[in-house]
């Protein structure tokens, strides 16, 4: 884990740019009409949302044109400090926070929204994917919308020369940026899957699934929003 925490922030600390552009299925998510995604936005102006693992804050500029208040949640020191200077720079006030899937620094219901970009499956050492849905749902009001991806088995490039634990977590070999070998994960086989895993505790379950090869790196993802029950 620590391992991960330093490789983490060294590819940040490289790759920082004064140019931050959301994610394309987040911005399709939160603010495209499709008829299977059902997505309340009118809590978006005064809300609260959470950026959970947040990286290079490249989703902040998006949240904040839509009126949201900004929380975020990352796993290292020296990550905050980069993403304040952005925040500095763009003029755009919001509160960042220490902290994993498991610990939240943030009290039960506090948010109307939980933004997931590549951050909610990822499982530290003693935890369960278990572990991070019930921390994440904690902190959302009843009511509130996590929206999250999630890379799809067997064909996202994360999944080169994985392995399979008995528990049914992969554990990462191969990582294309070479960030987060040795960090396990969850697996999700199907759209199925992700509504067998999250329906105990949300409902109007959306789920969209995107495939793309950007010059050769192959991305398969299943993209999901999630009302808390």
């Amino acid at each position: 884990m620590e391992n991960v925490k330093q490789s983490y922030t060294d590819f940040h600390k490289k790759n920082r740019s004064r140019h931050l552009y959301p994610t394309e299925w987040i911005v399709r998510t939160m603010l495209g009409n499709y008829p299977g995604l059902k997505f309340d936005r009118s809590g978006y102006v005064g809300g609260k949302i959470l950026d959970l693992g947040f990286g290079d804050g490249r989703n902040f500029p998006l949240l904040h044109n839509c009126g949201l208040e900004i929380h975020g949640v990352e796993i290292t020191e020296e990550t905050l400090t980069l993403a304040h200077e952005a925040l500095q720079m763009l003029q755009i006030p919001a509160e960042l926070k220490v902290g994993s899937n498991t610990s939240i620094p943030y009290p039960d219901g506090f948010f109307d929204y939980v933004l997931a970009s590549s951050a909610c499956y990822y499982i530290d050492s003693g935890f369960t994917f278990s572990d991070n849905l019930k921390e994440i749902t904690r902190v959302l009001k009843p009511g509130g919308y996590l929206i999250a991806n999630f890379p799809a088995y067997p064909k996202h490039f994360i999944y080169k020369n994985a392995t399979i634990d008995l528990d049914g977590h992969i554990t990462i070999i191969d990582d294309l940026y070479g960030i987060r070998n040795g960090y396990k994960f969850r697996a999700f086989r199907s759209p199925d899957d992700i509504k067998d895993t999250f329906s105990p505790l949300y409902t109007d379950i959306s789920i969209g699934d995107c495939v793309d090869n950007y010059y050769g790196v192959q991305h398969h993802i299943y993209i999901a929003t999630f009302k808390k029950l």
